[in-house]
């Protein structure tokens, strides 16, 4: 029986394992998939030789497998940059839509910055969901944040770069309400009464312009996006057949001549509304009122947009945008006494709750906002029908008792 050889330096316990700085390193050796050749390199560094060579061990499975991925060095915030050319390039998507994705990274990118992608632990990744809520940011920001991050490192990992993504496994910060916001149905977003709506119309036609009165009506009597209505075109409406045809939207970042022009929310979004005679004789005094501003501005007037709702300051003609029809609700809202929270999406609501009081079904409600399946269209119209719904045993006892 052969003698068992004894351990000594030249037959280390732990082999492949090298010492330096303190920390323990494990060396083997890829095939470099550029070159072809084979190159070196080593675990990160741990505390003792043993588990640096557990490490190792790992490593030399996966490549005997096939499974082995060389995690890159690149840094959070340059991968960003490199997959936000990605991105834009083949993601077949809206310059809004890459534009959300940019801001949304940038908020991930004050907490991993320049640390590499292969070092941000699932516990980092966490502790950034986590910290967002603490500072006072909303579930649906969180969540918007954390999809966006999300897609990037499946990116990373779809490319090889990284193994694993530390966002795999997260969970959002939970937001439980409180009993005074269930009471008060705080979930269900804002909008107005018929009164209200009647109230704050009848503030803007006497002391708005025509365009302000015609864009608030349109938004309420229609149920139009405000992005919509900015990319509304007088080619669009059809006084004949009474509707309007909704295939565009409006998205404006950098100056309002270099307006972009998009394909609408959703494919259910394109649509044709129908209007009745009065939003028409609305949009006839927009177009009177239209015609005199371009011939008060004739000599730097737009026309090649032939927008209805325009600029009528700076650049006439120009397509009207969103942030102008929210300062105008803003300052009419307060005139009229009624919360300056609300915004021209507010209308959009205010166009589903009256359509549920008057009556409507949801299914028509729906198809008319340009909704395949909206949650919030839903709770609207469920609250709005509750109290028709608990008359309907008097209404039947009425019947029932008129025979």
């Amino acid at each position: 029986m052969a003698k068992k050889t004894k351990e000594t330096k030249e037959t280390p316990k732990y082999p492949g394992v090298r010492c330096r700085n303190g920390k323990y390193h494990y060396r083997y050796s890829i095939i470099n998939s550029e070159t072809g050749k084979r190159k070196q390199k080593e675990t990160p560094g741990y505390n003792s030789a043993k588990e640096a060579f557990q490490a190792g061990i790992d490593i030399e499975a996966e490549l005997r497998k096939g499974t082995y991925v060389e995690e890159k060095n690149i840094a959070f915030s340059a991968y960003v940059d490199d997959w936000l050319k990605m991105y834009e390039a083949h993601g077949n998507v809206k310059n809004s839509t890459v534009f959300l994705r940019k801001c949304n990274l940038s908020k991930a990118s004050k907490y991993f910055g320049h640390i590499r992608l292969c070092d941000i632990t699932k516990k980092q990744y966490q502790n950034m969901l986590d910290d967002l809520k603490v500072k006072g940011l909303s579930y649906n920001t969180i969540n918007i944040i954390h999809v966006s991050t999300k897609l990037l490192f499946d990116t990373a990992v779809e490319q090889g770069i990284l193994k694993v993504s530390p966002a795999s496994g997260a969970k959002l910060p939970s937001f439980l309400q409180t009993v005074d916001q269930l009471e008060s149905r705080t979930s269900l977003p804002k909008y107005l009464e018929k009164k209200e709506l009647l109230s704050f119309l009848e503030v803007v036609r006497e002391n708005g312009t025509v365009q302000e009165y015609s864009l608030f009506f349109l938004l309420a009597y229609t149920g139009l996006r405000i992005g919509e209505a900015c990319a509304l075109k007088w080619k669009d409406i059809d006084k004949t057949e009474g509707y309007i045809s909704i295939t565009k939207t409006l998205y404006v970042r950098e100056g309002v001549e270099n307006f972009i022009l998009n394909t609408p929310k959703t494919r259910s979004s394109i649509r044709e509304v129908e209007i009745s005679k009065k939003v028409l004789c609305v949009l006839d005094d927009q177009s009177l009122w239209q015609k005199q501003l371009m011939m008060a501005e004739r000599k730097k007037y737009y026309n090649q947009g032939n927008f209805v709702f325009v600029n009528d300051i700076n650049k006439p003609g120009y397509p009207m945008i969103h942030e102008v029809a929210q300062r105008g609700m803003k300052k009419y809202l307060e005139m009229a006494g009624l919360p300056k929270t609300l915004t021209p999406h507010s209308l959009r609501h205010t166009h589903a709750s009256l359509l549920a009081e008057a009556g409507e079904d949801l299914e028509v409600i729906q198809k008319r906002l340009g909704h395949k399946n909206d949650q919030i269209t839903k709770d609207i119209y469920t609250h709005v029908t509750k109290t028709r719904k608990k008359e309907a045993p008097l209404r039947f006892e009425k019947f029932m008792d008129s025979l």
